[in-house]
């Protein structure tokens, strides 16, 4: 049996197995650095949908549903360039201040007008399940609106809702109405 030498690598292929190992490196770093923004936006989206649900719990004074609060989010946020901002804003005036109660907030004489109007639209989003004015109201939810929670257990929530303008036009004149 004869023993084969193994053959020893030559300097151009070292150089180029370490160039190979420089590159791989390379484009690993390039892709663990690019992975990290992504992430960065997804952490950055989380921390402002815990914002928004604490501060809608704040508002409406009970717990709100977090699949919904990412609806009103982004309803509000596409109606309003600097909800988010405000969103921001709000929540840290509320802890700054020590507002235990919506009511203390609403109470405020100093209140930012903006800030205000976007503590009354999340109110409202909530409260009446739609997002916007009339003329492009977007419904939210229905049947989870917490406009029905004080008649809860004694009247039963409608299912017939079509939601905003869903009754049609008046009638043009009561007299021709015959039984």
């Amino acid at each position: 049996m004869t023993d084969k030498p193994t053959p020893i690598p030559s300097a151009s292929s070292v150089l180029s197995r370490r160039s190979l190992l420089r590159a791989s490196v390379a484009v690993g770093v390039t892709a663990m650095v690019s992975g990290l923004m992504p992430w960065q936006s997804v952490m950055a989206a989380a921390q402002s949908d815990a914002d928004f649900i604490a501060l809608s719990q704040f508002l409406v004074s009970r717990t709100v549903n977090p699949v919904l609060a990412a609806r009103y989010y982004a309803a509000l946020a596409k109606r309003a360039p600097n909800f988010m901002t405000n969103v921001i804003a709000l929540k840290q005036l509320v802890g700054e201040r020590g507002f235990k109660h919506v009511d203390e907030y609403l109470a405020l004489t100093d209140a930012d007008p903006s800030l205000k109007a976007t503590a009354t639209s999340i109110i409202s989003a909530w409260y009446l399940g739609v997002v916007g004015e009339p003329a492009d109201a977007q419904m939210i939810s229905y049947s989870q609106a917490m406009m029905y929670g004080p008649t809860h257990g004694i009247l039963i929530i409608p299912t017939y809702g079509g939601g905003p303008n869903s009754w049609g036009p008046k009638p043009a004149a009561t007299q021709d109405f015959k039984l």
